[in-house]
């Protein structure tokens, strides 16, 4: 079987993540994989089993609405001639650009679309964006063979608010690294009390309200540390932020590490804040080295992850879940270093402070986690995706 994982780029990032660990099993399966990589001039930071082919692709260019259109109808052309040329028989795409374009091609081959988002947070986020219109997601979306979501939220959202069939969804969690036991002799020279969070240093992961959380534990709990992994073009300014809070002794920025799990399996919590979060990979991974989660409330998969009783609302105060602690999502509105701590970032500092010093709450999530992340381990999770693809 030929198969075509459409994708911006391989860098370090969860859907790429996901597009180097799904190629790479079809690979040893005796498959064919390719990667239509778009973007050549991001840097590559996952290695993958299968050919890597660059389709030179900019959709950035044209303002208005129509010239995106006009681009995608053009740049769809080169990924069909790709997939003519090297006989796809299934297409899998990840993210709106490559999804849109993997529909535009479509041809006789399967083509499987992967929402990574949580797609109404981003129209609000971005609402001048030609992605996230609703009419557009809408009209993509039902084009599509499959359409892969990654939570119920996703799965609810795709058929309420765009109104993909329920015949075309499938829920395929990401993938974790299931119980990951992380010895390999290498000392840990960052004390005990870690809390540790990763991704991109980019505005919707919200580093900056975890540092200002993390100022209100650190005061409360001096030998604290919070070690953030992760590159982008935040890091000047998260730095910036860790002098105005005068915690920049306490805060270290180790970069993107292909070894996460390493740093996770010695950190006493994983932290995460994002504005929305499709599926948290780290997450996840953090779980299966048996480190605690504390998570902000936000759209997407972050409550379902940490068990979020079913139709509850918004949580509005810090709350012990079965697998991890939950606390309010933080305002939308956008940060003024000069304020105090709002409500929202004082909660998830409490819960910071209640795993650093709470030795019983931390066993309890200890072994929660651990839990957990079998649950995504990666014979569960592949099946789906022989569903789609073998079955």
């Amino acid at each position: 079987m030929n198969i075509a994982i459409i994708i911006s780029s391989l860098t370090g990032g969860g859907a790429e993540r996901i597009a180097q660990i799904v190629g790479n099993y079809y690979v040893d399966q005796g498959d064919t994989v390719y990667y239509f990589i778009l973007n050549r001039q991001i840097t590559q930071d996952y290695a993958v089993k299968g050919k890597i082919i660059y389709a030179d692709i900019d959709l950035n260019a044209g303002r208005s609405h129509t010239q995106k259109m006009i681009r995608l109808l053009l740049s769809s052309l080169k990924i069909r001639v790709l997939k003519f040329k090297y006989k796809i028989d299934a297409a899998v795409s990840f993210m709106e650009d490559a999804n849109y374009l993997n529909v535009l091609s479509k041809g006789r081959e399967l083509v499987i679309t992967r929402v990574c988002h949580t797609l109404s947070a981003y129209e609000t986020l971005y609402p001048k964006s030609f992605y996230y219109k609703k009419n557009i997601v809408s009209f993509f979306y039902k084009k599509a063979d499959k359409v892969i979501v990654l939570s119920d939220d996703g799965y609810h959202e795709m058929r309420s608010r765009y109104g993909i069939p329920g015949s075309r969804l499938i829920k395929i969690p990401n993938i974790s690294n299931g119980i990951t036991n992380v010895n390999d002799g290498r000392e840990w020279e960052y004390g005990d009390k870690v809390l540790i969070c990763a991704g991109r240093l980019f505005f919707i992961k919200q580093q900056e309200r975890i540092i200002r959380a993390f100022s209100y534990a650190h005061q409360k709990e001096p030998d604290a540390t919070l070690i953030i992994l992760g590159k982008g073009p935040q890091l000047r300014y998260l730095k910036h932020l860790c002098r105005k809070c005068a915690v920049q002794d306490h805060v270290l920025f180790l970069g993107f590490t292909d070894e996460p799990t390493w740093y996770f399996s010695h950190a006493r919590a994983y932290v995460i804040a994002s504005k929305t979060e499709g599926f948290s990979n780290a997450m996840v991974e953090a779980m299966g080295c048996g480190t605690p989660v504390i998570t902000t409330d936000s759209p997407g998969s972050c409550g379902e992850i940490v068990g979020k009783p079913k139709g509850m609302g918004k949580a509005n105060t810090m709350m012990l879940c079965r697998y991890g602690i939950l606390t309010p999502d933080m305002p939308m509105d956008q940060l003024n270093e000069k304020s105090p701590l709002c409500e929202e970032e004082t909660l998830l500092g409490e819960a910071m402070l209640a795993i650093l010093t709470n030795e019983d709450l931390y066993q309890k999530y200890r072994k929660a986690s651990l839990n957990r992340a079998e649950m995504f381990c990666f014979d569960k999770v592949i099946k789906k995706w022989n569903i789609i693809l073998k079955d």
